[in-house]
């Protein structure tokens, strides 16, 4: 069988990315999103969810993107932060740190933690957990996401490794280089996971094209899906993704490909 979940990331990021996925949600053309604790409009995240009668979201865990963190101890997570006291911009400069061993885990541990209390004591049911750029496939911070997802019951952990066939539509240099960047943590990153009792997808769409996923390549990814879990990432943010989602011929094909779409709470 092929089920697929539609997850909508960025919940938070701004008044816009909130206003693009309720209009996703109402159009029936996602079946989730993932909260982002530290996002600047986070509340509004909230208020929009609660609006929709919605009591669950993932939480698109942060340790780049300039925002501010959410742990009030900036002494125990400095590590984590630029001379402004925010999250470093990039997943690059992320990844320099954390390899040149200047990062602390201690410090992601407790960031990561405090993120997940804010949404939880939000009142949002945690259905899942992604990360902003992919972040969480790093070794050292999947190995604190698992346990944190087990101290708080979270069910299931985005895996994200995408085919490398998705690649022959609207191809991106750019986009290959970040592309096999996180590749190379795949393979560790499964072997993780599934030696924990979290849940996963079985294969992932979303990356190689992300912010950038027109109707073309939106069908093209129905045609190839195959049988099992597949989890989408879609950013209703960009105005090419809002336009496929709505008004896209995707949803005819997916339906004639019987393919199932469902939430995370379904797997």
């Amino acid at each position: 069988m092929k089920r697929l979940i539609i997850n909508a990331d960025d919940a938070g990021l701004s008044k816009e990315a909130d206003s693009a996925i309720e209009q996703c949600f109402k159009a029936g053309a996602v079946t989730g999103t993932s909260i982002i604790a530290c996002g600047p409009d986070f509340l509004e995240a909230v208020e929009m969810l609660r609006g929709m009668g919605k009591d669950e979201a993932g939480v698109h865990l942060a340790l780049t993107g300039g925002f501010a963190p959410v742990s009030k101890d900036l002494g125990r997570i400095k590590t984590l932060l630029g001379e402004k006291g925010v999250f470093v911009k990039g997943y690059r400069q992320f990844a320099i740190r954390y390899f040149l061993g200047r990062i602390s885990v201690d410090a992601i541990s407790l960031e990561l933690a405090c993120q997940i209390k804010k949404v939880r004591d939000a009142g949002l049911k945690i259905t899942h957990v992604d990360s902003h750029e992919h972040i969480h496939m790093l070794p050292g911070v999947l190995k604190r996401v698992l346990v944190l997802a087990d101290e708080f019951k979270i069910p299931y952990v985005r895996f994200s490794s995408e085919k490398c066939g998705v690649m022959k539509r609207s191809f991106c240099v750019k986009d290959l280089l970040r592309y096999i960047c996180l590749k190379a943590f795949t393979p560790m990153a499964k072997r993780k996971i599934d030696s924990s009792n979290i849940k996963r997808n079985d294969s992932f769409l979303g990356h190689f094209h992300s912010g950038r996923v027109d109707d073309g390549i939106l069908c093209s990814m129905m045609e190839g899906l195959k049988d099992g879990v597949t989890e989408l990432a879609v950013h209703p943010a960009s105005n090419v993704e809002l336009e496929t989602l709505l008004n896209g011929k995707w949803r005819t094909l997916a339906a004639e490909k019987g393919i199932r779409l469902v939430s995370h709470s379904e797997i």
